[in-house]
C-alpha cells in the first residue's frame, strides 16, 4: 500500500484531498498520507482532515511514497513535480470515480481528473494537467503537459493544446485550433482561432488583450 502525498496545501489542494478520498486506488493501492507546502501556515487555520507534512523543499521521498500536485499554475506546479521526481518522487495519476473516460485514452503521470469530467476517445492528456469539474475533452484532442483546465470548459474534436496553457472557467474551444505554449485563455471566452504562444484572450469570440 503507497502513501499518497498532495502537493499544495492551498484550495486547490484542499479540494484534491476530497476528491482523493473518491478516486480509482484510493484504499486499495493507496491511502492519504498529508501535503507538502512551502507555507508552513497554508491551512490558514481551517481544520484539515490531513496533517501538513511539512516543506517539499525539505521532503525526501520514502519508498512507500507517491504523489500528486494540487498547486493551480502551471509553471509552479510543473517546477514542484520536477523537483519531487528529481529526488526519486513517483507521481501517480488521480482519477475521480465520477470521471467518463472514452476508449484509448493516455494520461500523462501526475494529472488529476476531478469529478464529472469527461475525456472522450482516442485523446492524449499529457503529464501534470488538472481537468476541473465538468470540463470536457472531445475525441482525438492532444492536451499537452502542465496544462490547468478549470470548470465547466468544452475542448472539442481535433485540438491541439501546447504545454502550460491556463484555462479560465467556462472556455469552449471551437475544433482543429491550436492553442500555443503558456496561453491564457480568459474566463467565459469563445475561441473561433489559433491562439500563439503566450497571447492572452477574453471575449466573445476571444480576442487577444494586452
Amino acid at each position: 500500500m503507497k502513501q499518497l502525498i498532495i502537493i499544495g496545501a492551498g484550495g486547490l489542494g484542499r479540494e484534491v484531498l476530497a476528491w482523493a478520498r473518491e478516486s480509482a486506488g484510493h484504499g486499495v493501492n493507496w491511502v492519504i498520507k498529508g501535503f507538502l507546502d512551502d507555507n508552513l501556515d497554508a491551512f490558514g487555520g481551517r481544520r484539515v482532515p490531513a496533517p501538513l507534512l511539512g516543506r517539499l523543499a525539505d521532503h525526501r521521498p520514502a519508498p512507500d511514497e507517491v504523489f500528486v500536485c494540487a498547486i493551480g499554475a502551471p509553471s509552479v506546479r510543473r517546477r514542484c513535480c520536477e523537483q519531487i521526481e528529481a529526488r526519486g518522487g513517483a507521481l501517480i495519476t488521480l482519477v475521480h470515480r465520477t470521471a467518463v473516460l472514452g476508449d484509448e485514452v493516455r494520461i500523462g503521470a501526475g494529472s488529476i481528473l476531478c469529478p464529472y469530467t469527461v475525456v472522450s476517445g482516442y485523446n492524449r492528456i499529457g503529464k501534470g494537467v488538472v481537468i476541473n469539474m465538468h470540463s470536457t475533452v472531445d475525441h482525438d484532442a492532444q492536451i499537452g503537459d502542465w496544462v490547468q483546465i478549470n470548470c465547466h470548459c468544452d475542448i472539442t474534436a481535433d485540438v491541439q493544446v501546447e504545454e502550460e496553457v491556463w484555462f479560465s472557467s467556462h472556455v469552449a474551444v471551437a475544433p482543429r485550433l491550436r492553442i500555443g505554449k503558456r496561453a491564457y485563455l480568459g474566463i467565459g471566452a469563445a475561441v473561433l482561432r489559433d491562439v500563439e504562444a503566450d497571447e492572452k484572450v477574453f471575449g466573445v469570440p476571444a480576442r487577444r488583450v494586452e
